[in-house]
């Protein structure tokens, strides 16, 4: 028995060993695992794969202690899975072709766009600050003051949740009131597949090839991954011991938020307070989901055998909440229409004071309460460009004066856990807004530089046509190009937050403008000296 085990084993190896290799065909994708393949001896075919197929099923009905040559002549190597595919150099011509278009009709117009609306908006929030800071009233008290269009700050008052919350996913999570916000959070361990590609350039003719590693890791997702769409299925199936559970985090706000005796807070400033707690004393020991029990342990309940060391298919839940307490409101007073006789809260926004700042008292905080209930659609209404038959080319600008307009206007409208001084919470809006400047410019830039370096591709396509020295001839000047795009890229977008500058701080903008002109006089006379 052991010889005739021993010979099938060494007849499988001799016949399915040889098959294995890699294969690469023009324009499409392969995997480099090739299993099935014909066999050559000395140049010549002499056999099909399917005698090695026959010689695998045979080793596989040896017993369980022939499993790993089994599975190696199945085609599952220890070495990660990889693709490789080929692009001929017209291909790659016309690609950088499109990559032209893209880069001067798409990327660079929005680059342009979101710098300009950015540093626009950005102007508009720092003169809110200033503003803010002169006009802001300290109201010690919430039921000391409820004159409308006044800008407040208010630090003593409860923030209480009146409607009854229950988690949807999680029944048990529930509260009839005291509750301002509940989150819970599903996570499975999981396979996940990420993907390494390495790009190499044929030394004749122009073309490259892309190849592909797939890599394999376990750990905690919040997403469900399909392990069927996986390059390499075998051994990475997923699953979940809990069944029809939706991972993810989600949150809920308590509709109906009273701050201290006649004023309501808007979902807005409500969504803003995370001073979170766990939810394990609603709850308890014990959490259920579809008949399946889960066991609280330390901040998760936990579905598995073994948290310290987790098997693919554990869950875990954490479970949180924002009980009634203390809070901070910065923002705009003004009536309630939802409840007669109470206040509530608008954002702070930039209106138009008159000549000189002539506007003020009443007057004021009417137009305070007017801007201050515009929802995003009006103000991108009052942003948008319109140029009649020409608004296509304002597309761009439309485009990232919508999505300013809904996700981030120009305002001040912040709550705080807790109490918070009036300076400290200037700060923090402040910080916010820092972040916000910067982040978006960050991203103006790089759009801008992405899509400048596009209209460079066909060069550096071209350049790859030349025989043996073409890619390191396009490596080299790819460098020049990337150099010279990030300094043209960084003078235009300086040159664009100037402008943008000019309108609403004019001596913010004119250094700015100083920056960029000592910068084009630095490089002018940098690269005579070159010469």
């Amino acid at each position: 028995m052991l010889f005739y085990r021993s010979l099938l084993v060494i007849s499988a190896l001799h016949f399915g060993c040889s098959d294995r290799g890699q294969s690469l065909v023009q324009g499409k994708t392969v995997v480099s695992q090739s299993t099935d393949k014909s066999v050559h001896e000395h140049g010549k075919s002499v056999r099909r794969a399917s005698r090695s197929s026959t010689e695998a099923t045979a080793v596989l009905q040896v017993g369980k202690d022939d499993m790993e040559v089994a599975a190696f002549l199945g085609g599952r190597s220890a070495q990660p899975a990889q693709t490789a595919q080929y692009k001929n150099w017209f291909s790659r011509l016309g690609d950088s072709i499109t990559s032209v278009l893209v880069g001067l009709f798409i990327m660079i117009p929005f680059s342009m766009a979101l710098l300009y609306g950015n540093e626009q908006r950005n102007a508009r929030q720092e003169s809110l600050f200033i503003l803010g800071e002169k006009e802001v009233n300290a109201v010690t008290s919430p039921e000391a003051s409820k004159e409308d269009g006044c800008f407040v700050h208010m630090d003593s008052g409860d923030a209480k949740g009146l409607d009854p919350m229950t988690d949807k996913r999680f029944p048990a999570m529930h509260m009839d009131k005291g509750c301002l916000r509940m989150k819970s959070s599903a996570e499975a361990y999981q396979w996940a597949e990420t993907e390494k590609k390495e790009t190499k350039k044929d030394r004749v003719g122009g073309g490259e090839t892309t190849y592909t590693k797939y890599e394999y890791s376990m750990g905690w997702h919040d997403t469900l991954k399909d392990s069927n769409s996986f390059n390499e299925k075998y051994g990475h199936e997923n699953h979940i011991l809990v069944p029809e559970l939706e991972l993810g985090t989600k949150m809920i706000d308590n509709s109906t938020v009273k701050y201290g005796e006649h004023h309501y807070l808007p979902e807005d400033l409500v969504s803003q307070l995370g001073n979170w707690q766990d939810a394990s004393e609603l709850v308890g020991a014990s959490l259920s989901h579809h008949n399946v029990k889960l066991h609280k342990l330390q901040d998760y309940y936990y579905c598995g055998s073994n948290p310290d060391s987790p098997q693919v298919g554990d869950v875990r839940v954490k479970l949180e909440f924002v009980r009634d307490g203390p809070a901070t409101v910065l923002a705009l007073q003004a009536e309630d229409p939802n409840h007669q006789g109470s206040s509530t809260f608008l954002p702070y926004r930039v209106v138009s004071r008159g000549l000189c700042g002539g506007i003020s008292g009443e007057e004021l905080g009417q137009r305070l309460v007017v801007e201050g209930r515009k929802d995003g659609q009006q103000l991108y209404d009052e942003d948008k460009c319109d140029s009649g038959i020409f608004c296509c080319l304002c597309a761009c600008c439309n485009l990232v004066a919508v999505c300013f307009a809904n996700l981030a206007p120009p305002q001040i409208f912040a709550a705080f856990p807790g109490k918070v001084s009036k300076e400290q919470a200037f700060e923090n809006v402040k910080g916010v807004g820092m972040a916000m400047k910067w982040g978006f410019r960050l991203l103006g830039w790089l759009l801008l530089y992405s899509g400048t370096y596009m209209l460079f591709q066909p060069l550096l396509v071209v350049l790859d046509i030349i025989p043996f020295l073409g890619p390191y001839i396009s490596g080299g000047v790819s460098w020049v190009v990337g150099l010279v795009v990030f300094l043209f890229t960084a003078i235009l977008a300086m040159l664009v937050v100037s402008v943008a500058y000019l309108r609403f701080h004019p001596l913010t903008g004119f250094c700015y403008l100083a920056v960029v002109v000592a910068a084009v006089g630095a490089i002018t006379i940098l690269s005579g000296t070159v010469k």
